[in-house]
């Protein structure tokens, strides 16, 4: 009888150990072909080859501010899946954007349900606290289209600045307990400490300091973003000029601008240029009030207490947008450091992937070691496709 039991129980144990097993070679198994498709991002990879492609439907629903157009990437057959919603960002093609297209369907074919919101503010290069209320209004939304979603195995995905909005949401009272997971890339935790590296270039983590040249295009975008916020109208609209002029063309000299503008145009062009570490604060303290207020309500550091989803955070280390060390201070000021998963990655500037060539050398040192990061950030994602984490 005893012989009878334990056989039942190791059968048992070796029954677990099969299911255990083959559920971490597929989810293996669905990382490698995600993996494939972003590393070959322009062509297509295996993924594509062996699924396939999405249904898209266009959607209409009711925001905070209006109505709002949305395509849901449907996998074929039809099913309910685990979903993301996937925040195009700051850029004037939206939802539309070629590039968040491939990856929204590289996600849907990988077993996720992926909702696009055309997010009109970030697409006017406007951000602005009233885009956290769009985020969470959306994913409501999101979660409320049952027929295709598991809504306990949903989650968000942000890049850049529209990462920002987009944890502060997830951390919102209504919707905190519906999120499973945020994905975060490129993103930052403190937009003073963005705005302070966009001025000079350095920043700090843990007692260490950095120093990267900050992107010329990114000060303008800044600019544009926020000139609505400019409380005189005549240095609003020189400061609108002196953007157009510098998003043709960054080497423009602004000497002529300089006797027009009053002392708010003059403090932000300052801020704006190449400027020592120790004027900073200085500087941002004369800033508008409003644009002031904007900062804070969009900085994430003080919401990030009440996020109740796991984490995932990625950066790339020369990042001359927003420096790495911001999603490092998102990992570090996260409530629950066994729910984060960080990577910071020599294969990415900003948002977009820096190529090395393909030798023996490279293929050791930087090909081998950024390969298996991506992949560890792709296993970590796949997770939530079965429900795990």
């Amino acid at each position: 009888m005893r012989g009878k039991a334990t056989l039942i129980v190791l059968l048992l144990v070796l029954g677990a150990l099969t299911v255990v097993l083959s559920a971490s070679i597929q989810r293996a198994l669905w990382s490698a072909l995600v993996l494939s498709e972003l590393l070959n991002f322009e062509s297509r990879g295996w993924l594509a080859r062996w699924t396939s492609p999405p249904r898209i439907e266009e959607f209409f629903y009711k925001g905070p501010s209006g109505l709002v157009k949305a395509d849901l990437y449907l996998s074929q057959p039809v099913r309910k899946c685990p979903g993301i919603l996937l925040n195009h960002g700051v850029v004037d093609t939206g939802k539309d954007d070629p590039r968040l297209r491939h990856f929204a369907e590289i996600l849907c074919r990988s077993g996720f349900v992926v909702f696009v919101p055309d997010f009109k503010g970030m697409r006017s290069f406007h951000i602005a606290p009233s885009d956290i209320d769009e985020i969470q209004a959306a994913y409501e939304y999101f979660l409320s289209l049952k027929k295709y979603v598991l809504p306990q195995s949903c989650g968000l995905f942000g890049f850049s600045y529209g990462a920002g909005p987009t944890i502060i949401a997830a951390c919102r009272p209504t919707i905190r307990q519906k999120v499973r997971f945020v994905v975060s890339f490129g993103g930052y935790c403190d937009l003073k400490n963005v705005i302070a590296f966009i001025a000079a270039g350095n920043f700090e983590f843990g007692g260490k300091t950095y120093y990267q040249k900050p992107q010329e295009y990114g000060k303008w975008v800044f600019l544009a973003n926020n000139l609505h916020l400019v409380d005189s109208p005549v240095d609003r609209s020189i400061l609108r000029n002196i953007v157009q002029l510098k998003l043709r063309d960054e080497k423009v000299p602004l000497e002529q601008f300089l006797p027009l503008l009053g002392e708010e145009g003059k403090n932000i062009l300052a801020l704006l240029s190449p400027s020592k570490p120790q004027r900073i604060e200085s500087l941002i303290q004369k800033l508008p009030a409003d644009l002031r207020a904007s900062m804070e309500a969009l900085s994430v550091g003080p919401a990030l207490p009440y996020l109740q989803a796991d984490l995932i955070v990625a950066h790339g280390e020369d990042d001359d947008m927003i420096p790495f060390t911001e999603t490092l201070r998102l990992a570090q000021a996260a409530p629950n450091p066994r729910r984060v998963y960080l990577q910071i990655l020599k294969s990415y500037s900003h948002v977009d992937p820096d190529r090395q060539p393909w030798t023996i050398k490279n293929f050791i040192t930087y090909h081998l070691p950024e390969g298996w990061k991506l992949f560890g950030l792709v296993y970590k994602l796949m997770g939530y496709r079965q429900g795990k984490s």
